[in-house]
């Protein structure tokens, strides 16, 4: 069956399709299951414990498994496992038993759970390539499914109820895990050797580590936005309408700059987009700690949305660019390890200890230089391959 289905859409549908669900599922979920614990009578810091604990978890599962996922050459298999253990272990959170049954839940979850994002992210870069499509204009749909996912499933559980959050929420992980597999397995070079030391796949060029320290820079400074945002538009006078508007900026904007980007990739390569998101990014957090009223923060965050459409975008096409076929899963999970893991695992204590002693807008400004700081290193990028080509003419 799933032969038949890859015969009868064109691989460029079979992407949309892909990114439009597996989005539309985590937009369904995401936003409201803090609310959805919050009704249970979990406290503060048992939400925090429980959002804090996937990041721990992922960097030191995060690699073992995308670099298992490239030597068994299994990874639209590992992805589908990922996604169905994510549908069947959110299904259980349905059951009433406490916050130890929950957080017992998330700890084996996430000890799997991280795969999904970056072979996903890794096979369609690869397959769009193949093609001869544009990975981010399949990314883009990936932004307009949670967009729209989250205005309608918000309405959807509002009418039922929220405890219908996590069956409901299942029941589209679990469909993402049957997509998922429109997906194609990249074409091997050659069969990786069972036999090779742990160490061999890990990335030997400078610049490929400069540009995952400038991603980690970056997402680390973006962990200021994630957290504090909302409760910054409540203080500068707001409303959570306003604070619910400032994301939907976000998102709205992010669909048309995906599809621009992508055809900016093939004129100025992927690293001059990266640079451009991240300066986009840095101005906006220096916005965020300038800003004066709630309705301020709507307008910088829908400029922000530009800097995620062209960082999103450019930092799966670069790595992609730099790993072989037998790396693909491997390359993305170690930048998602950085970006999702060990950056939120830093900025959560760091950027709410300053919050709380300096204030949200020192914080912001905080953040802003350290967007800067993965701005230079992009251009520190830009300089060594620009010296690298002038040798190549001189050789």
């Amino acid at each position: 069956m799933q032969q038949s289905w890859k015969k009868r859409l064109s691989p460029n549908l079979r992407g949309t399709i892909v990114f439009l669900v597996t989005f539309f599922a985590v937009g369904a979920f995401m936003p409201f299951v803090n609310l959805a614990f919050d009704q249970r009578g979990l406290s503060e810091s048992q939400i925090g414990l429980y959002n804090a604990l996937p990041g721990a978890i992922t960097i030191i599962s995060g690699p073992i498994l995308c670099r298992l996922a490239d030597k068994k050459r299994a990874r639209v298999l590992f992805t589908t496992i990922g996604f169905l253990m994510l549908g069947v272990f959110t299904a259980l959170m349905t059951i009433p038993w406490g916050f130890l049954w929950l957080l017992s839940l998330q700890v084996v979850y996430s000890a799997f759970s991280p795969p999904i994002t970056p072979i996903r992210d890794g096979l369609a870069a690869r397959m769009a390539n193949k093609y001869g499509l544009d990975f981010g204009n399949w990314r883009l749909w990936g932004s307009l499914g949670f967009a729209v996912a989250s205005l309608v499933m918000g309405m959807v559980w509002q009418c039922i109820g929220i405890e219908w959050l996590f069956l409901g929420a299942a029941a589209l992980f679990l469909l993402s895990g049957v997509v998922v597999n429109l997906l194609e397995e990249p074409e091997e070079e050659k069969i990786i050797q069972q036999t090779e030391l742990w160490h061999q796949w890990i990335p030997r060029e400078s610049v490929v580590w400069l540009f995952l320290s400038a991603v980690f820079l970056s997402n680390l400074a973006q962990q200021a936005f994630y957290q504090f945002s909302a409760i910054h538009m409540i203080r500068l006078g707001g409303s959570e309408t306003m604070a619910g508007m400032m994301r939907s900026a976000s998102a709205v904007v992010e669909i048309p700059t995906m599809y621009l980007v992508s055809k900016l990739i093939r004129k100025i390569g992927p690293m001059w987009s990266f640079l451009i998101g991240a300066s986009i990014f840095a101005l906006s957090w220096l916005g965020f700690s300038l800003a004066t009223a709630g309705w301020m923060l709507i307008a910088i965050t829908a400029f922000r949305g530009i800097g995620f459409g062209f960082t999103a975008v450019s930092a799966v096409v670069y790595i992609d660019s730099k790993a072989r076929v037998s790396e693909v899963a491997s390359y993305q999970g170690l930048m998602n390890i950085l970006a999702f893991g060990l950056a939120p695992l830093i900025a959560g204590p760091v950027f709410g200890s300053l919050a709380q002693s300096l204030g949200l807008p020192a914080m912001f400004g905080v953040a802003s230089g350290v967007g800067w700081s993965a701005a230079v290193v992009c251009i520190v990028i830009l300089l060594l391959q620009r010296r690298q080509c002038q040798m190549r003419k001189t050789v």
